[in-house]
C-alpha cells in the first residue's frame, strides 16, 4: 500500500509589532494605551498559555477589535516570572524541594522588552507612525520602537488563537 504525503502551506497573516519598554503593570499599560489611542483594550479571559522546556508560563493578553476599524490591537506581556515544572533537589539528606523563580520571555531574542503591541491586518504607514508616536508619549514608557517581523525567529509565539 502506498503512502501519500500532503504538504500544507499556511500563509501567515501580516502583522506589525511594537516593542515597549516600561515598568508599568499590564493593566496600567492597557489603560494608558486606551487613553492615548482612544481604543478599548480589554483583558482576555484566558492568558497566553505557553510551555517552555522547564516552565509553564502565562502571559497577560489585552485585545481590541473595533467592527468599524480595519485593524486590531493585541497587547501581550513579554515576561513571566514563575517556578519551574520540575523540582530541583537541594542535595540534602531529606530531599527538600527548592523552588527557584526565573523569568522567561515569550520572545527570547527581545528579553529586555516588557510588552509587545501587535497590530493585525493592514495599516497604513502614516497611521502606524502615529500609533508609535502616541505610545512613546505615555508616561512610564521608557522606549517604544517597531520590530521587523520578518527577521523575528520566534514569530510563531505571537499567533494567539
Amino acid at each position: 500500500m502506498q503512502s501519500h504525503k500532503m504538504l500544507l502551506e499556511v500563509e501567515d497573516e501580516p502583522f506589525y509589532l511594537i516593542a515597549i519598554y516600561s515598568s508599568l503593570e499590564g493593566y496600567k499599560m492597557a489603560y494608558f494605551i486606551n487613553k492615548y489611542l482612544k481604543v478599548k483594550l480589554a483583558r482576555e479571559r484566558k492568558d497566553i498559555d505557553f510551555n517552555h522546556s522547564d516552565y509553564h508560563a502565562m502571559y497577560a493578553l489585552y485585545s481590541y477589535k473595533d467592527p468599524k476599524a480595519y485593524y486590531s490591537l493585541e497587547l501581550v506581556s513579554n515576561k513571566y516570572k514563575g517556578e519551574p515544572k520540575k523540582f530541583m533537589s537541594s542535595g540534602s539528606l531529606f530531599g527538600e524541594e527548592e523552588f527557584s523563580s526565573q523569568e522567561v520571555n515569550l520572545i527570547p531574542e527581545y528579553s529586555k522588552v516588557d510588552y509587545f503591541l501587535k497590530i493585525s491586518e493592514e495599516i497604513q504607514s502614516k497611521e502606524f507612525s502615529r500609533v508609535l508616536t502616541k505610545i512613546s508619549q505615555i508616561p512610564g514608557v521608557q522606549a517604544a520602537y517597531a520590530i521587523d517581523v520578518d527577521k523575528l525567529k520566534t514569530k510563531q509565539n505571537l499567533i494567539f488563537e
